[in-house]
C-alpha cells in the first residue's frame, strides 16, 4: 500500500482508540498521534523506494523488504511495555496501533507479510494490489468516515 493509505488507516484506528479511551489529556493525544503517524510508515523503512526508506537508505540496504520490519515483534513489544509502564501508555499504544494498522493493511495485499518472521516464513496475503482502484477506494472510505463525524 501507499504511504497515504497507511496513514489514513492508522488514523482511523487511532480515532477509534481515542473514542474508546477518551480520558487522555490534549498533550497526551498529540503525542499519541505523533507516534501513530510515525509508526504507520515505519515498517516500510526496509524498502529503498518508500517514504522512510529513501531517507534511511542504510537500513533499507541491509534488510529485506517485508522481512523483520513487517513482523509482529515491534507492536507486540510496545503493547507489553504499555502494560508494564502505564506512564508511557499513550506513546506505546500509538506505536502499537500505527504499526499494527500498517501490518494489517499489508496483509490485504498480494505481497502479504510474514508476521512471525524470522521464526516462520509463513505468509498472510490478500487480493489487493498496491496502487489499485480498490486501495484508492479504501483511502477514500476512511476520508469519508472522518468527514461525517460530528464536531
Amino acid at each position: 500500500m501507499h504511504a497515504r493509505t497507511h496513514l489514513l488507516i492508522a488514523m482511523f484506528f487511532g480515532f477509534i482508540y481515542l473514542r474508546l479511551f477518551p480520558d487522555m489529556l490534549l498533550i497526551e493525544k498529540f503525542i499519541f498521534s505523533i507516534f501513530i503517524i510515525t509508526t504507520s510508515l515505519l515498517p516500510d523503512i526496509d524498502s529503498p523506494t518508500s517514504t522512510l526508506g529513501r531517507k534511511h537508505r542504510f537500513i533499507a540496504n541491509i534488510t529485506t523488504h517485508r522481512g523483520i520490519f513487517h513482523s509482529i515483534w515491534i507492536p507486540l513489544a510496545a503493547v507489553v511495555l504499555a502494560f508494564l509502564y502505564p506512564l508511557l501508555k499513550g506513546p506505546l499504544m500509538g506505536i502499537f496501533i500505527g504499526y499494527t494498522a500498517h501490518l494489517a493493511a499489508d496483509m490485504l495485499t498480494v505481497e502479504g507479510i510474514k508476521p512471525l518472521y524470522p521464526l516462520s516464513k509463513e505468509k498472510i496475503q490478500g487480493p489487493l494490489k498496491t496502487g489499485s482502484i480498490l486501495e484508492t477506494f479504501i483511502g477514500a472510505a476512511v476520508v469519508m468516515f472522518f468527514l461525517v463525524q460530528p464536531f
